[in-house]
């Protein structure tokens, strides 16, 4: 599991939680997003199963969800998965879920990992995607990729649980990690192939988180620093996060090349990703040294725990 045990270390740690009002739905509304019409048209319930659970519901003073239950009209599965739609949550996918099982915000959501990851959000929220030209932030790290686009994938994950559409680029051309994360085919074409004219490439929706998009690195090419710094990475990249709320972009670890620099330096913002006993501190220094020669605005770090494999 990758732990995310410490959020944006140079902030005051203070949260702060809006309640965003909505005009209150009509009759016709409620009808639609209440459970039992809801199961109707998912196809789990008859109108003479609705009849039944409404007389059990009066009779025992049951909510309509216990009632069905009781009744064994409907499983537990089915009862989660309308209320996921109701309160526009991402429900928790089956264990048989191709989806890499140590992505805390899917898979234990109520884990002190994922409650981190939403406080780094928040954090992130309140101090960088509240202005409406910020659209795009590289994650970077000095060493471990697997463990950082692991990171990178669970953090974008939490911002779509928010509803808000959410793109996660790979731009590790080098060592791709996010398709066997998120369970997409190994040779799925990605960014080096729209980089270089290979193929039409549109991002990724996947399925398990509505408002999550990917676009994989694609083809490992034999220049991937050559793709990364041209005008068409700028112009192609900069007309695709438009679409999006929020980009996320995943970079190859700075230990061994220079991409993830040239990624944060077009993104214009960078948070730094430490691995917890592992991550020297000159390391990290020397980091935060070059980003910012380059420009790139720091907005801190996030310390990671050790990953382990499934």
């Amino acid at each position: 599991m990758n732990d995310l045990t410490a959020q944006l270390l140079n902030g005051d740690g203070r949260l702060a939680h809006t309640l965003h009002s909505s005009s209150i739905p009509t009759s016709a509304n409620q009808s639609s997003t209440q459970m039992g019409p809801m199961l109707v048209a998912a196809g789990k319930l008859g109108q003479k199963d609705l009849t039944l659970i409404l007389a059990l519901q009066k009779r025992e003073g049951l909510r309509f969800g216990e009632a069905a239950l009781k009744l064994g009209l409907v499983q537990v599965e089915d009862i989660n998965s309308i209320l996921a739609e109701q309160f526009a949550y991402t429900q928790t996918p089956a264990q048989s879920s191709q989806l890499d099982h140590r992505l805390s915000a899917l898979f234990q959501p109520d884990s002190p990992q994922a409650e981190a990851l939403r406080s780094l959000r928040s954090e992130l929220m309140l101090r960088y995607f509240n202005n409406q030209s910020q659209r795009s932030l590289a994650l970077v790290s000095a060493e471990d990729a697997e463990g950082s686009a692991l990171a990178a994938a669970d953090l974008a994950i939490c911002f779509a649980q928010l509803g808000l559409r959410t793109l996660l680029v790979d731009t590790n051309l080098r060592s791709p990690q996010l398709n066997r994360l998120l369970h997409l085919p190994e040779h799925t074409p990605g960014l080096s192939d729209w980089l270089a004219s290979r193929t039409a490439v549109a991002p990724i929706n996947i399925a398990m988180v509505r408002s999550l998009w990917v676009l994989p690195a694609g083809t490992r090419a034999p220049n991937p620093q050559e793709l990364l710094s041209g005008k068409r990475y700028q112009e192609r990249l900069a007309a695709l996060t438009q679409q999006f709320d929020i980009t996320l972009i995943s970079t190859t670890p700075m230990d061994s090349n220079r991409d993830a620099q040239i990624v944060a330096a077009q993104a214009g913002a960078a948070l730094l990703l430490a691995r917890q006993h592992q991550t020297r501190s000159q390391a990290l220094a020397a980091i935060c040294q070059r980003l910012r020669d380059l420009g790139v605005r720091l907005l801190g770090a996030a310390m990671l725990g050790q990953v382990k494999q499934t």
